[in-house]
Order: C-alpha cells, then structure tokens, then sequence
C-alpha cells in the first residue's frame, strides 16, 4: 500500500518554475533516493510534502487521504512526519530537552519515552550526551540529534534533506549505519533527499533523479546502468555517451551510425537517439579474437588515467571510448600509450535512449 501520492506537483516562485509535474508513489516501510544537483528542487519538494510549503499546482495524498485544507487536519497529518534539515534548528537546553521537543509540544509525557531516547542516543554514537548543553555539539554530533529528535515520536514518514552534507567522514558514516539499521529493524518509510550518488544508492530501495522534474525513477542499478536521458546519463557518471541515428537490421537488432563507427544494439528505438557504453562492459584484446560479440573496433591507446587499482583508458576507434582495465592486466599486455588494441563489446551491453 502507499503511504504516499504526490500527482502532478508543481511549484513557480515569482513566475519562476521551481519544481514540474512531480509525480511519486511511495509505498509504506521503503527509502527512496531524491538525487539532484543543487538547486535542483530537493528541499522544496521536502517542505511542500512535510506540509511547510504549499504547490502552485497539483495533489499530495498521505495514506489514502488527500491533504486537507483546515489547519487542524493538516497539523494532524504532520504529526505524522518527521523532518530533519540540513542545518538543523537547535533549541536551548539540553540534548535531552531538544530530543523531547516534539513530545512537549503534542503534549506527551516525556517520562514514558525514556527507553527510546535511550536507544536512540546509542544508537546515533551520542551515549551520555543526554544533559550536554546542545549548543557545544559539533555539527556531525547536532545532526543526529536531529535525527533523534525526528524519529522519538515514531513518524509515519521520515524527511531526510542532505542529512551527512558537510559533515566529516566519521559522522558520516554513523549516520549511514544507522539509516541502514533503520531499515532493517522499523516499517518508517524514508525520503532522503541527496546529491552523494554513492549515498542516494546504498540506503535507498528506489531512487529519483531530479533537476525540477523527474527524469528517471526505479532501482538504483536500473537507473545507474540504463539512465533513460542524456541528463541522467551524465549526473550518474556514466560514460561513452555518443549521439547517433539508428536504425533495425533484424528482429531485436539495431544499427546506431554514431559518424566514424555503426555500434550493434539489442535496443529497438530507431531514429536520432543517445547510445552509452559502461567501460567495464568492453574487453580488450591486442589481435582480433573469435567472439560472440558484434562489435569489435581496431584503435589506439591515447590516453591512461590512474584511478587507484583501476587504470581508465581512452581508446580512439574513430570515436573516443574510456575502457576500465586493472594495473595487473595492463602490466602483462605490454601496454602502454600508442599501443593498438581491439575493443569487443555485445550488443546487449549498449544502453539506448531518445534525444
């Protein structure tokens, strides 16, 4: 069941589109991935669905019923979600007295939640803090108070906009652990809104790439390996996008003339169309080998980039492709720039998208 519609959203400032016909369908107990560059939209989409901001346009549904009207209905329904911001807001007083904010005002007896602060200072790595003055707290230890103070009242949905942004890499990773423990353990159901690619991945069952509308959604190795625009082709990293015309040969089979080179395709878009190659997909060989592969290239070593373990190639074939190989492998080929190698990669390794 979703715990959470939003259809059609949109948002203008001063007759400036912020965000564009949003849509999402988040069901109860997943963690979806809002992946954006800056200023692509994340945190206004956060506020409009914590019930802060109000759309231009469109609908938000929360558990079957849609977002009333009547202050009071919608105080109801916030109660319901919890929000951490990136800068988080820290009240006077103690770390304790800033986790039991939320209780205070919802006029709950602070008394009967004394486990679950518990647990939660311990699990957020600030066992002991709980009578710290919350204005000495550095900024990794001021975020997962926040996130402490969200989370004591048990929220149906939880709002997460750039949680570990700017933070060193030991708050960081306390702050991932606990995210993914939470996942295991609790049925709350979690909007993290990121630029961190490795991140937006790693804690998230669905992912959503965002730059004012919504280019692509699904699993993060669906959208990672068959991006379905050049935008997010290329805000995933991906590489070898090349443009091109393409056009059927034979059932399940595509011709892409992409200027110097025709690349196979198992794709059926025809037509002006974007094609990109994942460089771990292409092998190299330094002779023409017998292969299942339809497309092999004869070129020319042109460049090497050192990127740790893994050596990235640029090899010129016509058009220019970033091959990933080991230093191992490369050492024992006899490598080096200028060498001339072939390049085999399948048809079905070659993603395919429109213009």
């Amino acid at each position: 069941m979703n715990l959470l519609e939003i259809q059609n959203i949109s948002k203008q400032y001063e007759g400036k589109k912020i965000l564009e016909d949003i849509n999402l369908y988040l069901e109860k107990g997943s963690t979806l991935g809002l992946i954006g560059p800056t200023g692509c939209g994340k945190t206004t989409l956060l506020r409009i669905i914590d019930l802060i901001e109000t759309p231009s346009s469109g609908k938000i549904i929360f558990n079957g019923q849609e977002i009333p009207k009547t202050k009071k209905e919608r105080i109801d329904i916030r109660r319901k979600i919890g929000m951490v911001f990136q800068k988080p807001i820290v009240f006077k007083g103690t770390v304790y007295d800033n986790i039991c904010y939320g209780l205070k005002i919802r006029g709950e007896d602070k008394d009967s939640y004394q486990d679950k602060i518990k647990y939660l200072l311990d699990a957020l790595g600030l066992f002991d803090y709980e009578y710290r003055d919350a204005s000495t707290l550095s900024g990794g230890e001021t975020q997962r108070m926040a996130l402490a103070r969200a989370l004591v009242t048990d929220p149906e949905l939880l709002l997460l906009d750039e949680p570990t942004a700017n933070l060193d890499p030991q708050s960081t990773e306390k702050i991932e652990n606990f995210m993914e423990q939470l996942r295991d353990e609790r049925e709350t159901t979690v909007i993290i809104a990121t630029h961190n690619l490795i991140q937006g991945q790693h804690l998230s069952d669905e992912i959503a790439i965002l730059n004012k509308k919504i280019f692509q959604i699904g699993k993060p190795e669906d959208v990672f390996r068959k991006p379905k625009s050049r935008f997010v082709a290329e805000f995933v990293g991906v590489r070898n996008v090349k443009k091109g015309s393409s056009r059927r040969v034979e059932e399940g089979l595509a011709l892409i003339d992409v200027g110097a080179i025709n690349v196979y395709s198992s794709a059926a878009l025809e037509g002006d169309v974007y094609m990109s190659i994942r460089p771990e997909d292409i092998t190299i060989s330094q002779s023409k080998v017998e292969t299942s592969a339809l497309n092999e290239f004869e070129g020319e070593i042109k460049e090497i980039k050192d990127s740790g373990g893994i050596l990235d190639l640029k090899i010129d074939v016509g058009e220019v492709f970033s091959v990933y190989m080991t230093r191992k492998s490369f050492a024992d080929m006899g490598l080096t720039i200028g060498s001339k190698v072939w390049l085999q990669f399948k048809a079905s390794a070659v993603n395919v998208f429109e213009v």
